[in-house]
């Protein structure tokens, strides 16, 4: 299968902090938390490691590893950083012709701090991610392409979103794609219009949150088990006077074009919807090393096995099981498995765990 990503690429500056050399306060009464160090005070790493991350990178190097073709469209710095990510590409054997290096600009970075529940904090610079438009794509970047991936735009690149998706749809790929939530909260309506070119939009619950905000309906009725429900189907989406179902969103969503949404809720697990029905997977049991990527991890291979014609059973199967790999490790790419490898983790899993909802 033939994959074009289109996205971000940084350099992920990762550090591991024992738990008590960094304070955590966590909020009564908000679902905040925030690692905390002490101003002027040189704390001990456990370790600090250099790595290629960013979300089409993550999701390139994930889709190449399951068997993909895969090539991608990216904007980097005219500095050393470009040459790492490039040779990061390279040795995965990531097509790398779409990929430009923009004058003066640096290639874009992030420093992570993983501490507590691993749950990490991050500064972020987005340097050339930024700078991606039009002008880097044409209809023949997309010729031949069986799925685009369109990961997290950037500030100025996300003006681009809504033309990319729609040329890759016109060429008759497979389109799925990740919009931030920073990209959510400034463009809403510009993600919305677009997603009549998109067949799977995968989102956190922070995004659906974001996305469903102003369609706010009275909960669906739960039953008296709601207890033994899944979180956002028994919860659903938003602040406690104006809760969105994950059905209405479904609904609204789908009513504009596409098969899929899904909705990933961290160690909860995921959502996938259809027109037809919910499906919720539980998220598969690991040591959690960094959240950062997992995410990446599991959209990327959601996408590739739905494009690839397997049962959304297998699909989530395969996406929950990639993404804990991935949660298992310190950085992106590290964990995320090759084709043989994800197979024979799904062989012995029990699909009844997958609960479906009207």
């Amino acid at each position: 299968m033939k994959v074009l990503v289109i996205g971000g690429a940084s350099i992920d500056v990762i550090t591991s902090i024992d738990t008590e050399n960094i304070e955590c306060l966590t909020m009564s009464n908000a679902t905040n938390s925030y690692l905390m160090m002490e101003q002027g005070k040189k704390v001990e790493a456990r370790r600090i490691d250099n790595h290629v991350g960013g979300g089409a990178a993550n999701a390139a190097v994930a889709m190449a590893r399951l068997g993909g073709e895969v090539s991608c469209v990216l904007k980097l710095g005219d500095d050393l950083d470009s040459e790492r990510v490039l040779k990061r590409l390279h040795e995965e054997q990531i097509d790398t012709r779409h990929v430009r290096k923009e004058p003066g600009r640096q290639t874009g970075k992030s420093i992570i701090v993983s501490s507590h529940d691993r749950n990490a904090g991050i500064f972020v610079h987005r340097g050339a991610n930024t700078t991606l438009s039009l002008d880097d794509l044409s209809e023949k970047t997309f010729e031949g392409i069986d799925l685009v991936y369109v990961s997290t735009l950037s500030s100025n690149s996300a003006d681009a979103f809504p033309a990319i998706v729609k040329m890759a749809k016109d060429a008759g790929a497979f389109v799925a794609c990740n919009p931030g939530i920073r990209q959510i909260r400034n463009r809403k309506q510009q993600v919305l219009d677009a997603l009549a070119s998109v067949d799977l939009i995968a989102i956190n619950k922070e995004e659906a949150t974001a996305l469903a905000q102003g369609m706010a309906i009275a909960q669906d009725q739960v039953t008296a088990k709601a207890i033994d429900l899944p979180e956002i189907i028994a919860e659903g989406l938003g602040e406690t006077d104006a809760k969105v179902s994950l059905k209405h969103l479904r609904d609204q969503i789908l009513s504009i074009g596409g098969t899929y949404l899904m909705v990933t809720n961290g160690a909860e697990g995921a959502y996938l919807a259809t027109k037809e029905t919910i499906l919720f997977r539980p998220s598969v049991p690991c040591e959690v090393e960094s959240t950062i990527g997992a995410g990446d991890a599991f959209n990327a291979t959601l996408a590739f096995a739905l494009a690839s014609k397997q049962t959304v059973y297998t699909a989530l199967n395969m996406a929950v099981s990639n993404g804990a790999a991935v949660a298992s490790t310190l950085d992106t790419q590290s964990g995320l498995m090759q084709a043989d490898e994800l197979q024979k983790k799904i062989l012995g899993m029990d699909s009844s765990r997958i609960q479906s909802f009207l």
